[in-house]
């Protein structure tokens, strides 16, 4: 009985440091090659997000206020109601489509056109072998948010033309997202700069443009 019961607890030992010795070549070894790999296409998927999202946002009012003062120069600034409403409206078009993303809703997922495998890893890829790549289970991808959506003005003024100036508005959105695997997670910050409009806007057009050198700008 004694003998019986001691070769059981041999048994049991010989499972357990396997187990071990397996979670520890999992953890230290396999995992971080896991989410390298998911890393690139979890960002690909934020960054599809962020731009349709923005890009479904319209605006018809003008972004821009202009004035003139008393020489002559054009003042440029923002229009404060527009611009928040604007900031306000890609902030929660972003966050809803990228919350049904997240959860993986069929419907959203076929709107971006994103493939739903990409949520899977394939196991095989430890292998470095495309044709061992689909061997063995699928691993699971979650994405969480864990950030808010927080969208930022970005504005650039260059020359155009003669005295003329060209403004290019830019959205910048930023967020932080928790990638889960089965033992492991990870924080990623995706960036994402969209272009929002682009202005140009004439100024005085200097006097020898028309050929009078002599004369003063």
């Amino acid at each position: 009985m004694k003998t019986k019961f001691f070769k059981l607890f041999l048994v049991f030992l010989f499972i357990l440091v396997i187990s071990l010795v397996f979670i520890i070549i999992l953890n230290n070894k396999v995992m971080p090659l896991y989410l390298s790999y998911s890393e690139g296409r979890m960002e690909s998927v934020v960054t599809t997000v962020i731009n349709k999202a923005v890009s479904e946002c319209y605006f018809d009012d003008e972004l821009f206020i202009m004035k003139k003062d008393s020489s002559g120069t054009m003042m440029v600034d923002y229009d404060p109601l527009v611009l928040n409403r604007i900031i306000s409206n890609i902030s929660s078009n972003v966050y809803d489509n990228m919350k049904k993303i997240f959860e993986l809703d069929e419907k959203t997922i076929n709107k971006y056109n994103l493939d739903p495998s990409i949520f899977y890893i394939p196991s095989g890829i430890i292998f470095n072998s495309v044709l061992l790549n689909n061997i063995g289970p699928k691993i699971p991808v979650k994405l969480e948010l864990i950030s808010s959506i927080n969208p930022n003005i970005e504005t650039k003024v260059t020359e155009y033309g003669i005295n003329n100036s060209l403004i290019e508005v830019n959205i910048r959105v930023s967020v932080m997202v928790k990638m889960i695997l089965p033992t492991s997670s990870k924080d990623i910050r995706v960036t994402v700069i969209v272009p929002l409009t682009v202005k140009i806007i004439q100024g005085n057009i200097p006097e020898y443009y028309f050929g009078s050198f002599k004369k003063s700008n």
